[in-house]
């Protein structure tokens, strides 16, 4: 990469900067000219007149700029359902007023964004519209700013905006290959799995393809052309079911893919399309867990998750300033705030882990910071947290972490998530140990939680720092011979210092789950998680909400259900 020096000269012209890798005999979808020139054009123009008298004019514009076409197809027990294509230009305007060491921003603060044509004239109209509307806005912002600072006593003085390095990188990027009847007849082909199984309400098979571009220009000479380098295209099959009891059952698997050509052997699709509409019917017979509390084996996308919700999010950077965050490792940092055998990281810089694409890779952020690996814990010890150009205490500078989607100021953010353990364990001395804690504390069983859908942990002060996850699968564990019974209806709850700092092993199976995307502040952003199945002495597993109805009257119009069907279990 180039680093070169900002101002206002250096937004005219094109460059290819060094370092920046394109791919081979690729051709440009589009031209680059096209978009960079009422871009800069603008740019100037706002920054030498854009005022309103007595205040001065912005101290710093970014312009960011998405290009995305999109396609999507969707088919439910074997026949097309939907099919759609489209195409969109995303426009986001950021401008401060006042300076770095002072200006209008806060967590709150989101910009202007908007849409615009294709057209270079269009594009520029819609800049003039979003730029006069964001100057306006950051004037008002900085003049409230500074009221509240006569009222409301402020500990900390610290900058509003890091200085940065200007970045330039132009990179070349193939058309887009949205091969939508291809992907569509597949999707036919998977969702007519699931007519085997009657008590299946809904089956589906979805394609999400996606192409897209980026640009970013500011103020300070950062001038960044590049293919969005997360993995931007899904299929997913999802199965819904209700228990005899009403109890809504869904089942969702995910493939993250860049083209159509990285999926599995479509047999190996099938095989997994039918596995899933055995692990639901299995799961609709399953006994009903009361509310417990128990030793339980986390698996890995399990892991993953809950390290996402009890330690990821509290650790992004700009909630460590905010007095309305929580702020739970703010003053932290050097102490020990997990097991000593567990380290955490965050690397957007790894394209792929165990030949599987990344969802969470990129060179450069959305503030246009080149991408770093962070060492966020290091052996139970907190380093570091995840910064974006908003310093805090003892981090003045961004780490490449400042993330946002195509409508959002960017925030420190998670990309790539990983929890790396020492002195593993194998699978089956987890198990062991498991056992062992739920005979020493009198328990019946412990619990094996597999998978995740996600999870929920509020960062507000004023709100209990209380999360919740909940696991795809769960199963008991018989404390006295191992036997595994698959249960259902409860999630895991829990609070962050008490919960991580139960984790008594860690196992040796270290995987990928890259099928998340995560929602905050700076909008949704996809992330990745690699982790190993870890052993908790103690967790507490609550009630899912019932959302219950009397099943169909009728069955199913693809045949009577077959008794033997219903009862085959998969084994985790």
């Amino acid at each position: 990469m180039l680093r070169s020096p900002g101002g206002l000269a250096r937004l005219l012209g094109l460059s290819l900067a060094l370092g920046c890798a394109a791919p081979a005999r690729a051709k440009p979808c589009c031209s680059d000219q096209d978009v960079f020139s009422p871009m800069a054009a603008e740019m100037a123009r706002s920054l030498s007149r854009l005022r309103l008298k007595p205040y001065g004019p912005p101290y710093f514009i970014a312009y960011r700029v998405v290009d995305e076409r999109r396609a999507a197809v969707s088919a439910a027990f074997g026949s097309l359902v939907s099919r759609s294509r489209g195409r969109r230009r995303h426009v986001f305007v950021e401008l401060r007023y006042g300076e770095r060491a002072f200006d209008n921003t806060e967590l709150g603060y989101e910009g202007r964004h908007g849409e615009a044509g294709f057209a270079p004239a269009a594009l520029r109209e819609s800049l003039w519209q979003l730029t006069d509307q964001a100057y306006k806005d950051a004037v008002s912002g900085y003049l409230e700013k500074r009221a509240e600072r006569l009222t409301r006593y402020r500990p900390e003085k610290l900058d509003d905006f890091s200085a940065q390095a200007a970045t330039r990188c132009v990179q070349a990027q193939a058309p887009p290959e949205l091969e939508l009847k291809k992907a569509g007849a597949l999707a036919e082909r998977l969702s007519a799995v699931f007519r085997r199984y009657p008590y299946i309400y809904d089956g589906r098979a979805a394609f999400q393809l996606s192409w897209s571009r980026r640009y970013l220009l500011t103020s300070e000479g950062t001038r960044l052309a590049v293919p969005e380098e997360n993995v931007p295209s899904s299929l997913d099959l999802w199965a819904v079911t209700r228990a005899p009891d009403g109890m809504l059952l869904t089942v969702q698997k995910r493939w993250m893919l860049r083209r159509l050509s990285d999926l599995p052997p479509e047999r190996e699709l099938l095989k997994a399309a039918d596995a899933l509409a055995r692990g639901l019917m299995a799961e609709r017979l399953a006994p009903a867990q009361a509310p417990a509390a128990a030793p339980a084996i986390l698996d890995p996308e399990m892991t993953g998750v809950l390290f996402h919700e009890a330690l990821g999010h509290k650790l992004e950077g700009q909630r460590q300033r905010d007095p309305k965050e929580s702020q739970i490792f703010r003053d932290l940092v050097g102490k020990r705030i997990i097991p000593p055998f567990l380290s955490l990281r965050d690397d957007p810089t790894l394209p792929s882990f165990d030949g599987q694409p990344l969802h969470g890779f990129y060179r450069f952020d959305d503030e246009g910071v080149p991408a770093q690996r962070v060492v966020l814990v290091d052996r139970g010890v907190l380093r570091n947290f995840l910064m974006s150009r908003w310093p805090v205490r003892g981090f003045p500078f961004s780490n490449g972490h400042g993330r946002a989607d195509a409508d959002h100021r960017p925030t420190g953010r998670m990309a790539n998530l990983m929890v790396v353990a020492e002195r593993p364990v194998g699978r089956r001395e987890l198990k062991r140990r498991l056992m062992a804690l739920a005979r020493e504390e009198g328990k019946p069983y412990g619990f094996l939680l597999v998978g995740a859908f996600g999870g929920e942990n509020p960062n507000a002060r004023k709100a209990a720092q209380t999360l919740e996850v909940r696991p795809r699968r769960v199963y008991r564990v018989d404390a006295k011979t191992g036997a595994q019974t698959l249960v259902r209806g409860v999630s895991l709850v829990g609070t962050p210092l008490a919960l991580l700092n139960r984790i008594v092993a860690a196992g040796d199976d270290e995987t990928l789950a890259n099928g998340f995307f995560c929602g905050a502040e700076s909008g949704v952003v996809p992330v990745d998680q690699i982790a190993p199945s870890v052993l908790i002495s103690s967790v507490e597993l609550q009630r899912l909400p019932e959302d219950l109805a009397r099943p169909p009257i009728l069955p199913s119009p693809f045949g009577e259900p077959e008794a033997s069907a219903q009862a085959k279990a998969v084994r985790p």
